[in-house]
């Protein structure tokens, strides 16, 4: 049976599996990453290390998982969609199995800072803009929706690694997820992404594309040279460099904020679970949104609702209910945003070189989520308290709402205008 048979004959449009698959990368790759933190109470119990020791991985983590991003578009030229893929889940997978054989400090920050974080960063990457190749009409639900993955991550995988610890061991523990992440990441992976819907004998969005639609989005395939030099990208760069260092900062100084408001510690940390759930719904509510009113005033909605968040936790009482209104508006607002980045990209510039183009923008937003915790900690020390860092913060989302305002689809005859 020919190829584009089987693939016409399903009961839904494949690229909607590859979104399920993008939903399942996600949730076992966030869901190892956000779960380093889990270990690092019985990794100082047992070796004697500091909180700066242990924190130190997260950051060499953190500018290996950025750096990687350049070179992703590269991966994906040479080898293709799905041994890039292939490749993402094998280095996390193993740099997760290789942590559990560490004995000193500089063995793990090979094994997960540059080994697990570089397989990371191709799986963050690849998927969405897999996705955008699939999808143009409903371009906004599918790479919003794969998101609701990180939620499921936090929820599922992280509980389960600290279940998992506790009964039999951090040694042990490392190894299940990290052989989680090669079977179902590298395998069912490698069996379901394709490269292009047009590999597989299938149009963009499942059906007969609208008139001009093909035309349009190939003649907007812009190469990295070509998008570099416009000042639309170079503005989506700034907008995406203060909202992930913003987003980064906030998980980082806005508990201990709470906690010195006199809030119980156990519930300002339970503040996180609501944060995961909202930015599920967010996820989903502003997927169909960015469909109806376009990436870019879907980003200036959140960037907005984060910075009002923002400037708001400044000013919590010590009331739980208010705390959790806080934390709802926060995770809407904040599940709404990162991707869109991606999807703006792919209409703006076309999805050709999408990974490579997007790549840069996500190096820009790891130096930012570098940058400004270190600011925010600057301003902590200086001022005796957080407001001062929370103040800095909600003024860096205006900022990256602002950057994001005057920009319009390109032409290779202007940077700005349409």
């Amino acid at each position: 049976m020919p190829r584009d048979t089987i693939y016409r004959r399903l009961p839904i449009y494949y690229g909607w599996i590859i979104f399920i698959m993008s939903v399942l990368t996600y949730l076992f790759m966030y869901g190892l990453r956000y779960s380093m933190g889990v270990f690092f109470v019985p990794l100082q119990a047992q070796f004697g290390w500091t909180e700066a020791m242990t924190a130190g991985v997260v950051t060499i983590f953190f500018w290996v998982y950025g750096v990687s991003g350049v070179f992703v578009g590269r991966l994906l030229d040479k080898i293709g969609g799905r041994k890039s893929i292939l490749v993402g889940g094998l280095l996390l997978g193993s740099g997760g199995v290789l942590s559990s054989l560490v004995n000193e400090l500089w063995q793990l920050y090979v094994t997960w800072g540059v080994i697990a974080a570089t397989g990371a960063s191709i799986l963050y990457i690849l998927p969405n803009m897999i996705l955008a190749k699939f999808f143009l009409k409903d371009r906004g639900k599918a790479i919003g929706w794969s998101s609701i993955g990180i939620s499921l991550g936090q929820a599922i995988l992280v509980p389960f690694a600290a279940w998992l610890i506790v009964t039999y061991g951090w040694r042990l523990t490392y190894v299940v997820l990290g052989a989680l992440v090669i079977v179902v990441v590298c395998f069912l992976g490698y069996l379901i992404f394709r490269d292009s819907p047009q590999s597989i004998g299938l149009e963009v969005d499942g059906g007969k594309p609208l008139q001009g639609q093909i035309a349009l989005e190939t003649k907007n395939d812009w190469t990295v040279r070509e998008a570099v030099a416009t000042d639309v990208y170079k503005l989506i760069n700034v907008s995406y460099f203060f909202t992930v260092g913003s987003i980064i900062s906030l998980l980082t100084f806005v508990v201990p904020h709470i906690i010195r408001l006199g809030i119980d510690p156990l519930l300002a940390s339970s503040a996180f679970g609501i944060i995961g759930v909202m930015s599920a719904v967010g996820s989903f509510i502003f997927g169909i949104v960015s469909d109806m009113i376009g990436r870019k005033h879907t980003i200036l909605v959140c960037a907005t609702g984060i910075a009002v968040s923002i400037f708001a936790s400044t000013m919590i009482p010590p009331n739980i209910t208010l705390l959790y209104a806080w934390a709802t508006l926060y995770g809407v607002t904040y599940g709404g945003l990162p991707e869109q980045y991606a999807a703006i990209v792919a209409d703006y510039f076309g999805s050709k070189y999408g990974p490579s183009l997007f790549g840069v923008i996500f190096f820009t937003g790891a130096v930012g989520g570098g940058l400004l915790p270190l600011i925010g900690g600057y301003l902590t020390e200086l001022t005796g308290n957080y407001s001062a860092t929370l103040i800095f913060l909600g003024i860096s989302m205006c900022v990256s709402a602002a950057t994001i305002l005057p920009v319009k689809p390109p032409t290779r005859n202007t940077s700005l205008d349409s």
